[in-house]
């Protein structure tokens, strides 16, 4: 699934950032090719306008300044046709071909170039039919612009394979381009992917071992429920005091699975943001001094000592269901997991704008390595599994801080043995 999804980040990536470049190139080509057209037919019509028109057609009246208001306007506007003698000529071969009325070729002027006549007067009766001012014909790879002045029609032909010729190379670097930038968006797309799925891998990961997991503390409690399902049923004549033993048992187990499925799901709700939950002024001081107490009976089983350093009055705006659960985690974490004898200690402590409450224990001491892992889930340093637990404690635990603006740290050493600390936020 993840290699799919990455595919498909990559491929998305390069249609939208191909198809961005292919237009731009695309609309510049266009652009450039429409730009040496223009090109040509100005030149073209510089040609024309030289050498073309450079007198006055037969019949028209010579200038008469005292008479100027009634010559024809189409003289008025030959006289004011100005031509720009430092314009470059961009182009050195070319025909001119006047024609009449009829479209009959009446004169021809070439310049460094040479037609068949046929080939010139089937260029002349596609350039009139097509009635425009310019235009291309392909068949022979020319541009004509066309010009009626006076009743004096005029042609110029001019070959457009320079044009084409840039347009192809044009088109070829182009492509090129577009090819190295299609690798190059790969190439980061592919890095870029990697990255993008990677918190997803995690996730995916995480849910399969979860699903691994869950499968795997359930499976225990319904193993016994139902092999003590199939001895009480074998014991078709047996009264219910006589079976007490494996319904106690039945029951036990159930709650074990009751329990694993609500804490579960309160970690389903939390990864989900649907964890909606009243807030009220809670005294984490008599949260902590009520937990240590409740939890004294359970020491003394194991001849542990509670000792606490509680500051009184410690106020903090928090659920106080999800408080006193955090607190009662840590403590039951640190008898659970303590040795016999030993002391845990639970202190509470006020830093500024800032709650501290530790709770300290000395048993096996955390590696490295599993202190790295520690909160997550069905987690377990103790990989014998001989005390009771689901390894998902700490990662409510964790959860809980996290919901108040908090923090859960966990440190581990010989010396000082195991200290959970939550910081969590007054006010």
């Amino acid at each position: 699934m993840i290699n799919k999804l990455r595919r498909r980040i990559i491929l998305i990536n390069m249609l939208l950032v191909g198809g961005v470049i292919l237009i731009v190139i695309t609309a510049v080509n266009i652009n450039n090719y429409t730009d040496s057209i223009r090109m040509l037919e100005r030149s073209m019509n510089q040609v024309l306008d030289k050498n073309g028109h450079d007198s006055p057609p037969e019949g028209m009246l010579p200038r008469d300044d005292s008479t100027d208001e009634a010559l024809p306007e189409d003289i008025k506007k030959f006289e004011k046709r100005g031509f720009d003698d430092d314009s470059p000529m961009q182009i050195s071969s070319y025909i001119i071909v006047t024609v009449d009325s009829d479209g009959n070729i009446t004169d021809t002027q070439e310049n460094n170039v040479t037609m068949d006549e046929d080939d010139l007067e089937a260029c002349v009766e596609t350039a009139l039919k097509s009635g425009g001012k310019s235009g291309q014909i392909p068949e022979y790879s020319l541009m004509y612009v066309y010009s009626d002045f006076m009743g004096q029609q005029k042609l110029i032909f001019a070959s457009n394979s320079s044009v084409f010729s840039s347009l192809r190379s044009s088109l070829l670097i182009s492509g090129l381009l577009f090819l190295g930038s299609l690798a190059v968006i790969f190439l980061i797309s592919l890095l870029l992917s990697g990255l993008a799925v990677k918190p997803v891998k995690k996730a995916w990961e995480q849910q399969k071992q979860f699903v691994a997991d869950a499968s795997h503390e359930l499976k225990t409690p319904l193993t016994v429920i139902l092999a003590n399902n199939n001895i009480m049923m074998s014991h078709k004549d047996a009264q219910v005091r006589d079976e007490q033993q494996w319904l106690e048992s039945t029951q036990e187990e159930a709650n074990h699975m009751k329990q694993l499925i609500e804490q579960m799901l309160f970690l389903a709700k939390s990864d989900a943001g649907n964890t909606q939950v009243q807030l009220s002024d809670a005294d984490l001081s008599e949260i902590a001094e009520g937990a240590a107490l409740n939890f004294e009976p359970v020491a003394f089983e194991k001849d542990m000592m509670i000792d606490t350093d509680i500051t009184p009055g410690i106020i903090l705006r928090a659920n106080t269901t999800q408080l006193n659960q955090l607190v009662h985690i840590l403590i039951d974490n640190a008898v659970k997991y303590g040795d016999n004898g030993t002391t845990v200690t639970i202190r509470l402590r006020r830093k500024n704008d800032r709650a501290e409450l530790s709770v300290n224990n000395f048993g096996n001491v955390i590696s490295k390595e599993d202190l790295e892992h520690i909160f997550d889930r069905f987690y377990r340093a103790e990989k014998s599994r001989t005390t009771k637990g689901y390894g998902l404690g700490l990662s409510i635990a964790q959860r809980i801080a996290q919901s108040m603006n908090g923090k859960l740290t966990a440190e581990s050493s010989e010396e000082s043995g195991t200290t959970f600390t939550a910081d969590l936020k007054i006010g």
